[in-house]
């Protein structure tokens, strides 16, 4: 434990641990932050990233107006001092990228980033439409637990990381991604390197999601149930003849409205478009599929066909 400032009396300094306690991540469910007071004290407490249980704990006498904007930056500088390197470090992240430009394939380097996997994809943007930068982003990743970060281009593009999995537990546990304050995240379902490009779009589509829901996490499902007994190869083949009148923007936007249960607004949200346009590119689907869309049958299929691709 470290302290600064004037020591607490016994009472107070119980309370603020039991506080403490509560956002420790020590359980599923914790949530980022605290507070409570305890007789004119106010007590507070905010997780740091990391997945190491730290946690920010402060008292104070009165609160002051500019104190939870203090309180959020010290949680950043603190996660990202305090974050872990993933078995990664900066030798080993260079290493790989000078050999992905020399030809390597993913699956070499993969090891020199720390895992073999599989890798969780996650999209993320600040909830508030703020762009975000390079220190906040790397402040995500550190309360995610990865140094694999890529902060963006600008121009409104989401932040992206890579969760590795662990070799001893090689699917991340279902509470290892948990919702961040401030940000609207959207997640792959762990899969192996080799299949990384199809789990970025699938991330992509869960953070639209999110967004179109107003969720602060939306994890893509992997394919499971009756889906799941049907050959992929055989599933794909059926996919593409099923789906191939199809454009991939009325494809896009066929998906997006089956996801969000045929809600002409959520998908407008979702896919940055007036919900008139939805409605076209929705009417003309069902015109270029000879299928009513309105029949829970048809969408089943489509939704089906839609999922492979």
């Amino acid at each position: 434990v470290h302290a600064a400032g004037r020591r607490l009396p016994p009472e107070p300094a119980g309370a603020l641990t039991r506080l403490a306690r509560v956002v420790a991540r020590e359980r599923p469910g914790s949530p980022a932050s605290a507070t409570d007071t305890h007789g004119d004290t106010h007590l507070s407490a905010y997780a740091l990233g990391g997945g190491e249980g730290l946690v920010l704990a402060l008292a104070a006498g009165r609160r002051e107006s500019g104190d939870h904007t203090v309180a959020g930056i010290a949680v950043v500088l603190l996660s990202l001092l305090a974050a872990p390197h993933q078995g990664a470090d900066a030798a080993g992240r260079s290493a790989a990228l000078v050999r992905m430009l020399l030809g390597a394939t993913p699956t070499e380097v993969a090891p020199l980033l720390g895992s073999t996997g599989p890798w969780t994809v996650i999209h993320a943007r600040r909830t508030d439409g703020t762009p975000a930068d390079g220190l906040t982003a790397g402040a995500l990743g550190a309360s995610l637990g990865t140094a694999l970060v890529d902060a963006g281009r600008g121009g409104g593009e989401a932040v992206r990381l890579l969760l590795p999995g662990e070799a001893e537990r090689p699917l991340p546990e279902a509470d290892r991604i948990t919702p961040q304050p401030g940000w609207t995240l959207g997640a792959s379902a762990p899969t192996p390197v080799t299949a990384l490009d199809a789990a970025d779009t699938l991330a992509a589509r869960a953070l639209a999601h999110a967004q179109a829901t107003r969720a602060p996490l939306t994890v893509d499902a992997p394919v499971s149930g009756l889906a799941a007994l049907v050959p992929p190869e055989e599933a794909a083949a059926h996919a593409r003849a099923l789906l191939a009148p199809l454009t991939t923007p009325l494809a896009d936007t066929l998906r997006c409205w089956l996801s969000l249960h045929g809600n002409w607004d959520r998908t407008a949200v979702a896919l940055g478009v007036h919900r008139n346009t939805v409605r076209q590119r929705i009417g003309r689907c069902g015109e270029l599929l000879d299928a009513d869309l309105d029949d829970m049958d048809v969408r089943a299929e489509l939704w089906f066909a839609l999922r492979q691709g």
